[in-house]
């Protein structure tokens, strides 16, 4: 399992929640939280080392960035963005052959953001849009297929599925990595649970989509200027996500699918604002 993935911990908050037999939690339990952590990883078709150097590109030119400011390491790139480090390593090369970065070695080194015009308005405009289209697009996607799912959870769930939802939302989330990590794990989860593999599918791959297109817009951001001072990853993480899965405990089909568009619409809020705040950093 992940690192991300206290077992102990997990198992001991799910099944103070569902009537499961040790034993059997164990077995079931571990086997839902194992698919889909097998899910978050790079999907077939997934995105090139040309569009993940175009992504990181757009972020770098909505300023945040320091000259000489290391990027994240390649391990945290390929987690927040879903797609392989093989993947993240060929587009910081390309980005290095544009200028825009440049790696050393050493205890010292990194890939660090190369001395170069970044007060082009046209571009960063340019950049914004684009950002902006894609996350609209997302969000539009996803609010059509992930609240029925959660609906679907809410009737056809097993105790060991929602278990495994339990087991997701109990996980740890003190970075950037790791929170993506059990967000992505607990809307995974609840898609499971629906019990139609298609749907499940739809929402794996939608999902891996958006954070390849949209995610790196969190990269060497303040958390705090989109969730205000004093708020904790984890505490966030559950705020967000505890009312639908709160829903699927008792059963509420139509609690389940108004609290899993909330969420989304909420999702789509805290982008726009982080965007928002990099656009008017820009402009100052």
């Amino acid at each position: 399992m992940d690192s991300t993935y206290d077992a102990s911990a997990c198992r001991a908050i799910a099944r103070r929640r569902v009537n499961i037999p040790e034993t059997v939690y164990d077995q079931r339990v571990e086997d839902l939280l194992a698919d889909a952590l097998a899910a978050t990883g790079p999907l077939p078709g997934a995105a090139s080392h040309e569009a993940v150097a175009e992504v990181l590109k757009r972020r770098i030119l909505l300023g945040g960035f320091s000259t000489d400011d290391r990027l994240p390491t390649e391990r945290e790139l390929a987690e927040v963005l879903e797609v392989s480090r093989n993947t993240v390593r060929r587009a910081v090369r390309q980005l290095a052959a544009e200028g825009v970065v440049e790696t050393t070695l050493g205890r010292t080194g990194g890939t660090r953001v190369v001395a170069r015009r970044l007060d082009d308005g046209a571009e960063r405009a340019t950049a914004v849009a684009s950002f902006q289209r894609a996350l609209d697009a997302h969000t539009e996607y996803r609010s059509l297929i992930e609240p029925p799912a959660a609906e679907l959870a809410a009737l056809r769930a097993s105790d060991a599925d929602r278990a495994a939802i339990d087991a997701a939302l109990s996980m740890r989330a003190d970075d950037l990595a790791s929170y993506h990590r059990a967000d992505t794990l607990i809307h995974l989860s609840i898609a499971r649970a629906s019990g139609n593999p298609m749907l499940a599918e739809a929402v794996t791959a939608a999902r891996a989509q958006m954070f390849s297109d949209t995610n790196v817009l969190w990269l060497h951001a303040e958390w705090h200027d989109v969730y205000g001072d004093g708020e904790q990853l984890e505490t966030v993480l559950r705020r967000d996500h505890e009312p639908i899965v709160e829903a699927i405990r008792r059963s509420d089909a139509d609690g389940a699918r108004t609290e899993m568009l909330a969420h989304l619409r909420e999702s789509h809020g805290q982008f726009t604002r982080l965007l928002d705040g990099m656009r008017s950093s820009s402009e100052g």
